[in-house]
């Protein structure tokens, strides 16, 4: 065999062998530097793989969500190309909305609405709650893994146990007082952890096969609802980030509440069956 091409393959090889090696993890800043890698290769449904998963179907869970985040990273490039005027816009009014304290995040959005507050009156939240709630959710899609571009300097850690971190914006906890956290594994690896510790949610997360089942079936759910979203703003079906948010409603609301029903509806039978085998009223 010709030297130079030997030379060549050789080269090659080693090149392959090191495109595919698992990046470091063995510390919460080296998970954090993986995920902030990923996205900036295009490559957002690794992150399903840095997410804590206890067992093999939350293992399988997780990589379905990665396929999710993928195509979500997706949508945010084709808002980018295409609305480029609006997604400036919207990020100026976030980054004005953070300099006068208000949360600007999605979760941060979500959690504000579930936890008690005092003196706060039942019904609809606030005009002025509504708006920075619809301004998250179009930035989501405008810009979904902004904040970890800004990881670098802004996201830090502090450990909470030996194996345990809790995530820092700023030097402040993110999502108090829920907060947002990560873990090291079995492995050694260090993962993040899902906010399961929401009102109601912990209660809401799968534990059988047949949940594992249903579960994934509504995360496919939104996860054609992004790709089909997608491709309505590549052709020019939808026009602005405001079309984007009120064809996202009309898309999930119909399959994902039949999703969530089921879901509900299995929970509740399984619960009444293992009363009967327990003997239990």
């Amino acid at each position: 065999m010709n030297r130079r091409l030997l030379w060549s393959l050789t080269a090659l090889a080693l090149s392959l062998v090191g495109c595919s090696r698992e990046p470091d993890r063995s510390t919460p800043e080296a998970t954090i530097r993986a995920a902030r890698t990923a996205v900036e290769a295009g490559d957002a449904r690794r992150i399903g793989a840095y997410i804590y998963a206890e067992n093999e179907d939350t293992k399988r869970l997780m990589a379905r969500l990665g396929v999710f985040l993928g195509n979500v990273q997706k949508l945010g490039s084709a808002i980018q190309e295409k609305f480029p005027t609006q997604v400036a816009d919207m990020k100026a009014r976030a980054e004005q909305a953070a300099k006068e304290g208000k949360t600007t995040s999605l979760l941060a959005q979500i959690s504000s609405q579930v936890r008690p507050q005092r003196g706060r009156r039942s019904g609809p939240p606030p005009t002025d709650a509504r708006t920075l709630f619809d301004d998250a959710l179009k930035n989501l899609f405008a810009d979904p893994y902004g904040w970890l571009r800004e990881s670098e300097t802004r996201l830090t850690t502090t450990y909470l146990t030996d194996n345990s971190v809790a995530l820092l914006w700023d030097n402040k906890p993110i999502m108090p007082p829920i907060g947002m956290t990560m873990k090291k594994g079995p492995d050694g690896l260090w993962y993040f952890l899902l906010p399961t510790n929401l009102p109601g949610v912990s209660n809401f997360m799968p534990k059988t096969k047949e949940q594992f089942e249903i579960f994934g079936g509504l995360i496919a759910v939104f996860d054609n609802v992004i790709k089909d979203l997608t491709e309505d703003v590549k052709t020019g079906r939808l026009r602005s980030l405001d079309d984007v948010a009120r064809k996202a409603g009309e898309k999930t609301f119909i399959p994902a509440a039949m999703t969530i029903f089921a879901y509900s509806k299995l929970t509740e039978n399984q619960k009444k069956e293992a009363k009967a085998v327990s003997g239990k009223p």
